[in-house]
């Protein structure tokens, strides 16, 4: 390594001292291990440098070499700081993205958690209405089955009906056989025989007894019969139609008809059930009855002065005792009583018909007790032809 060499480029001869240069050589480094890091570092500094160089002559490539380095390194910052800015203004572009992709983000929840809200809201409603509906379902099912078992109980009260009709000629009525006989005579004395023994009324033989008793049903839905087709003949006999009722006869299972809101009220004890249903029969029919007076009054059909003594219907009630059928001693006794005044104003149309038909009944009026509405005997006081 330290052979004298001769420059290559000034003639010189010289003993070559890398050691400035900053090649990593080695003392014992072969002559190839020396040249091969001499070509290294010509490809390093881009110039082709050869061994026999004297480093006058290489110290313009060293500074040839530190100028490209620096204009490297210049290259190197002028870059680095052309990034940084395009960084600080992507940055900045991505902050004010990201900043409204929060806002965004904030309103979308916004509207999303009001829309969840409306969600349920719907949801809750949607629940009620089908827990409204299975109600009604429910309530739908009973009544089906409440039709069901009130059928049944009518086809055993048909039955009961029929077999008591076959045992007693007493409330056995063919009323087709006795009209096509009335043509002389008159059809409401011959049809109805009103009567009271003790604190029952009856018509035809069917007494007016508790309600609560199965026994009595019969009688009774048999009685109200004859009361609805006395009601109706008198109507067409006087030509008197209901703004809002109409009477159907048909026997034990007569009906009278509300026109204006539809509804039919069975005029029918089958159960204890049906209770309520044939209260609100007799109502309409006492609505019906008052009509047919207030009518008769103004068209003069009412002429006897002793007219007062008609008991008086207000409501549900003649002469203050209801109609409705109730429990309790003192209501079930309060029934009886209504159904004697009713029985007392269909006589007393009777007596107007019989008036109406026959001068002889003119003057009759004042010396016939038609009922002691105060004190109950048991005789038994009828209308007779």
């Amino acid at each position: 390594m330290s052979k004298p060499y001769k420059c290559i480029d000034c003639g010189k001869k010289f003993r070559f001292d890398y050691t400035g240069l900053g090649i990593p050589f080695k003392d014992d480094d072969t002559e190839e291990e020396f040249e091969q890091k001499i070509k290294e570092y010509n490809k390093q500094i881009g110039i082709p440098v050869r061994i026999n160089i004297c480093s006058n002559c290489l110290k313009p490539l060293k500074k040839l070499k530190d100028s490209l380095r620096n204009k490297k390194k210049d290259e190197i910052n002028t870059v680095e700081k052309t990034s940084k800015i395009y960084i600080n203004k992507l940055k900045e572009k991505f902050d004010k993205e990201d900043e409204d992709l929060k806002k965004y983000s904030v309103e979308e929840e916004e509207k999303k958690k009001k829309e969840l809200e409306e969600m349920k809201k719907l949801v809750e409603k949607n629940e009620d209405n089908l827990k409204m509906l299975l109600k009604e379902m429910e309530k739908t099912e009973q009544k089906e089955q409440n039709l069901c078992d009130e059928f049944r109980n009518l086809e055993m009260n048909v039955y009961e009906v029929e077999k008591e009709l076959s045992k007693s000629n007493d409330i056995k009525l063919d009323y087709e056989c006795k009209i096509k006989s009335f043509s002389n005579s008159n059809i409401f004395t011959e049809l109805f025989q009103i009567s009271f023994n003790g604190k029952y009324g009856e018509i035809n033989a069917c007494y007016f007894k508790d309600p609560h008793v199965t026994d009595n049903w019969n009688y009774i839905n048999g009685g109200w019969g004859y009361i609805i087709l006395l009601t109706k003949l008198l109507s067409i006999k006087y030509k008197f139609e209901s703004i809002k009722y109409d009477l159907i006869p048909i026997g034990n299972y007569s009906k009278i008809i509300d026109k204006q809101k539809k509804i039919e009220y069975e005029m029918t004890l089958c159960d204890l059930k049906s209770k309520e249903r044939f209260n609100s029969g007799m109502v309409a029919y006492l609505v019906y009855l008052d009509e047919f007076l207030n009518y008769l009054s103004k068209e003069g059909k009412i002429k006897n002065k002793n007219d007062d003594i008609c008991p008086k219907i207000v409501g549900d009630k003649i002469n203050n005792k209801t109609i409705k059928i109730e429990y309790g001693k003192e209501r079930i006794e309060d029934w009886y009583q209504a159904m004697k005044y009713l029985l007392t104003i269909l006589k007393y149309l009777i007596y107007q018909v019989m008036i109406d038909e026959n001068e002889a009944f003119k003057n009759t009026m004042d010396n016939i007790d038609i009922i002691n509405n105060t004190k109950p005997t048991n005789k038994i006081e009828e209308i007779k032809p």
